[in-house]
């Protein structure tokens, strides 16, 4: 047993530092823009967009904060930036179970899985999003592992909840949909606790339907958005049907790059390996959990695969298709901390015998994704230090004296790239420009730039394009 854990946590601690190590290499997209206006307009541009179109009061707030701090400092400061929310993550996930001394390996898995068997881009790697779905992730992982540590039913536990609920709320739309949904689960099945404790949620909650009213009648009313079929965006049966239709392969789909139904199989497969793996490790702990206990883990499990229908449908009702890949990489990770919750409530329910097979389980759910992903993640590593150099010199072309700069591009990577058709691009106020050299334009402010072919090596052209 001893050996086959220690396999499994080096097979893990080796997946998150391959990722990890990736965090300097992120990119801006629109942060260009954004960042911008945050410096030349400040409170005002952060009222405007918390109030018209992106009412995320915690993450904006930090995005505003990065915005003075990338002027001040002269610096992108990317790897700093993200850093930070990547260790929140981490320590959501690793700091119960590790204070606790209980679930500790599995807590090391559950980071490893949330990496793996989805794209990664946009979630893990661009400032902008990073700010906004870490913090939303970290909020339904930790509890989880609040629960695996032995705290759920303690007073730190309880407090612990409330903050990650109103830090959920408070950073994405997504966020405060699942608060809602799951703080109105919690009243329904009896399982708060108390009166008390249940004034302090509705906290969270009220701040959540607030939230969402205001996108709402701001960005969601003005229909600016839609980019899929008229028929269905701005049309509640429509988006509840074309929910339905496609909430199944959207929920157990994989990460491969090939036919769709490949990546089906994929993605089967490995949640199927990782929910017994974690089934038959949880049987192998000593169970006496309350009956609220075990109400709240199929609640928090209930409470993700609902938030991630609802949002599912939102993308339909606000763009018409679904859109966009970070927002599939949160409801593949809100799938995966619901199997990870309804295999525990399983495990006391009616535990297996067979709890010695529980790592080899779990190894294959982590090798197979990470077979998937290491040739990407390989051609990543190996253009390091070419995406370093190019990178650093079109900050220093963008912050040199005169009108003109040149962009030096590589292929788009694992960790994202803003890639540009090579050519020179003038400053123009005409709509029909491509908006994206444009915000690189406005952010330096250039008249022109000229953007060059990659100079990545050859082999990574292929590499991950979405």
């Amino acid at each position: 047993m001893k050996v086959s854990n220690g396999l499994v946590m080096l097979l893990c601690l080796v997946t998150v530092l391959a990722f990890a190590g990736l965090v300097p290499l992120g990119t801006w997209q629109d942060d260009f823009l954004y960042l911008h206006n945050y410096h030349q307009q400040g409170l005002g541009f952060l009222a405007d967009r918390l109030l018209h179109w992106s009412p995320r009061p915690l993450s904006e707030t930090l995005i505003y904060f990065y915005a003075i701090a990338v002027y001040h400092f002269g610096l992108p400061l990317i790897g700093v930036f993200t850093g930070m929310f990547w260790l929140i993550l981490i320590a959501a996930i690793v700091l119960p179970t590790w204070l606790g001394k209980r679930g500790k390996l599995l807590s090391i898995v559950m980071l490893a899985m949330l990496l793996l068997g989805h794209p990664v881009t946009e979630f893990f790697y661009w400032p902008d999003g990073v700010a906004a779905y870490l913090p939303t992730l970290a909020a339904a992982a930790i509890l989880l592992t609040l629960d695996w540590g032995g705290w759920s039913e303690t007073r730190a536990g309880f407090f612990w909840n409330f903050v990650a609920l109103t830090v959920a709320a408070a950073s994405f739309e997504v966020g405060a949909i699942f608060t809602l949904v799951y703080a109105a689960l919690l009243a329904i099945t009896r399982s708060i606790g108390s009166w008390q404790r249940g004034a302090l949620l509705a906290m969270p909650a009220l701040l959540s339907l607030f939230l969402l009213y205001l996108q709402f009648v701001g960005r969601v009313s003005q229909g600016s958005e839609v980019i899929g079929d008229a028929a269905i965006a701005h049309h509640l049966l429509a988006s509840m049907i074309a929910t339905v239709e496609k909430i199944p392969f959207e929920l157990l789909k994989g990460d491969t790059l090939r036919h769709k139904y490949t990546g089906l199989a994929e993605g089967l497969l490995i949640k199927s390996l990782f929910f017994v793996g974690l089934y038959f490790a949880m049987s192998a702990r000593p169970h006496s959990p309350s009956k609220r206990l075990q109400r709240m883990r199929l609640v928090l499990a209930i409470a993700l695969i609902g938030t991630a229908f609802v949002t599912i449908m939102a993308a339909f009702y606000n763009f018409g298709e679904l859109c966009c890949e970070r927002h599939d990489t949160l409801r593949q990770n809100y799938l995966l901390i619901a199997l990870a919750s309804i295999a525990t409530w399983l495990a006391a329910y009616r535990p297996s015998r067979h709890y010695k097979f529980a790592m080899p389980v779990l190894s294959l759910a982590l090798l197979i994704p990470m077979l998937v992903v290491s040739p990407r993640l390989m051609a990543e590593y190996r253009d390091y230090a070419t995406i370093v150099n190019a990178r650093n010199f079109t900050w220093q072309s963008g912050r040199a004296v005169g009108p003109d700069m040149k962009i030096i591009q590589t292929t788009p990577n694992l960790t994202g790239n803003l890639y540009i058709t090579p050519g020179i691009y003038q400053r123009s106020a005409d709509p029909k420009t491509d908006a994206r050299p444009q915000w690189m334009l406005i952010f330096f402010d250039k008249q022109s730039a000229e953007f060059t072919s990659p100079v990545n090596a050859p082999s990574s052209a292929n590499s991950d394009k979405r």
